[in-house]
């Protein structure tokens, strides 16, 4: 495709994606706008919890031990530990963790083989009742160049021992890896595209930087998932 015309479309594609309202595809989880006790699953695009709930303030969670980092809403470990997986990888995966007894989060990579950890620094960081030191909703993350394809996050076996509020996702869609995908991310890939900047971000892995790894942050940006593999 000769160049001029190359420009032509990426410019049509970065109008479109400019006049569209853009949804944050990576925006925070605030778990937000759900009732009391819902069942997590499949209510994010691109992200499955299994073992999550969530618990709202002044209903199921006690908001002056266990409150919530913004908001009103939290989601907790359910009947075990917490599972969550995503349909494309993610370069890092963080939220904001209270608990009542040490946790662990392991990250897993596309062949189940393990691609990170992380661990509580304190045995309980409730508001109350914490040990010494500690503070509720602790930043915890986890991060890998490989890709991130599940996490499990674990405290007690029998579930009801963690909250987590405002997890961010780091997906290869957000080219800047500032947690959000939008029109600043379409630009620096179509950047990319052209050739006005490293091309770094083969996101369909087919060996160039091209339109159709423009058309996958636009989508991501318009909150239809980050299809990078």
């Amino acid at each position: 495709m000769r160049a001029p015309l190359c420009r032509q479309i990426l410019f049509v594609l970065l109008a479109g994606a400019s006049a569209t309202p853009l949804l944050a595809q990576n925006a925070p989880l605030s778990f937000e706008g759900f009732l009391d006790s819902t069942v997590l699953t499949n209510q994010y695009i691109g992200v499955t919890f299994s073992n999550a709930i969530i618990l709202t303030a002044g209903n199921s969670l006690d908001e002056f031990e266990v409150p919530p980092h913004a908001g009103t809403n939290v989601a907790s470990d359910n009947t075990g530990p917490m599972t969550i997986v995503f349909a494309s990888p993610v370069r890092s995966f963080s939220g904001y963790f209270t608990y009542g007894v040490p946790l662990s989060i392991q990250a897993f990579g596309s062949s189940n083989n393990a691609v990170g950890s992380a661990a509580s620094p304190y045995s309980d960081n409730e508001a109350i009742s914490g040990v010494s030191g500690s503070h509720a909703n602790e930043l915890l993350q986890v991060a890998s160049a490989a890709g991130i394809y599940k996490v499990v996050i674990a405290g007690s076996a029998q579930g009801a021992s963690f909250t987590v509020d405002d997890i961010a996702l780091i997906t290869r869609c957000d080219v800047n890896q500032d947690t959000l995908t939008n029109v600043n991310d379409v630009q620096a890939m179509v950047n990319e595209a052209l050739g006005a900047t490293v091309g770094a971000d083969d996101l369909n892995a087919d060996g160039t930087v091209n339109i159709v790894d423009v058309q996958t942050v636009i989508n991501a940006a318009l909150s239809l998932g980050c299809a990078a593999k």
